[in-house]
């Protein structure tokens, strides 16, 4: 992230773009690398009958954490969405329930080759990383960005689409939404991203911020 934030007078004001918003974020409705605690679960002999049981103690773990974590917003999805590996005893889901609802999420450090060739639009792919526990999960957010000339060099002048979705098979990413502001006079773009990561059957709501730049010649990073 740039430490200083130029200026520039455009007539009496500062150029600051917001942009429309679009969709919801996590905080008003729930759904980059993610950090996840791994929890090997042992092979259960699931009749319904055990399913429903396991169930139904699953839905007083979560209660149970979330009273503990009140922040978190951890909550447990229907029955009938489980699939059979996301039961195991109910002493590792307390333990991934707990790794779920103190977990956090960052933007992940990039690398020279995720620098791309100008365009009139231009995509990049950047990365969001919950943590929780030793393990970890990602998430990858694509943003499409229209750039033009303008005041001596090329920035950024919208979003075209910006989406995210979990990076590997182990989970699920739904996004709720983003806001997008346009600072530094078309260098930099903002965005605040909402969503909801679920795995073993439960959710938690994560909002973040991660910032795109556009050199003076075009390119995205």
């Amino acid at each position: 992230m740039k430490n200083l934030r130029k200026l520039l007078l455009v007539t009496p004001l500062a150029f600051s773009l917001v942009l429309p918003t679009t969709g919801v974020l996590a905080g008003e409705s729930n759904d980059a690398h993610v950090k996840v605690a791994e929890v090997e679960a042992p092979k259960l002999e699931l009749t319904q009958e055990k399913k429903e049981d396991l169930y139904n103690q699953y839905v007083k773990i979560v209660a149970d954490v979330a009273a503990q974590y009140p922040d978190s917003g951890i909550s447990i999805n229907p029955l009938d969405t489980f699939k059979d590996e996301y039961f195991m005893s109910p002493e590792d889901y307390r333990a991934f329930a707990v790794n779920l609802a103190t977990s956090s999420i960052v933007v992940a450090p990039e690398t020279p080759s995720d620098v791309i060739t100008p365009f009139a639009t231009g995509s990049k792919t950047k990365y969001a990383q919950i943590t929780f526990g030793s393990s970890s999960r990602e998430i990858a957010v694509t943003g499409t960005f229209t750039i033009d000339h303008f005041l001596g060099r090329m920035g950024f002048t919208g979003i075209k689409s910006l989406s995210s979705q979990s990076a590997d098979s182990r989970g699920t990413w739904r996004q709720g939404g983003y806001n997008g502001k346009i600072l530094d006079a078309g260098e930099t773009m903002n965005v605040s991203v909402g969503g909801t990561y679920s795995e073993n059957g439960m959710s938690k709501p994560y909002n973040f911020d991660l910032e795109f730049y556009c050199s003076g010649t075009g390119e995205i990073s």
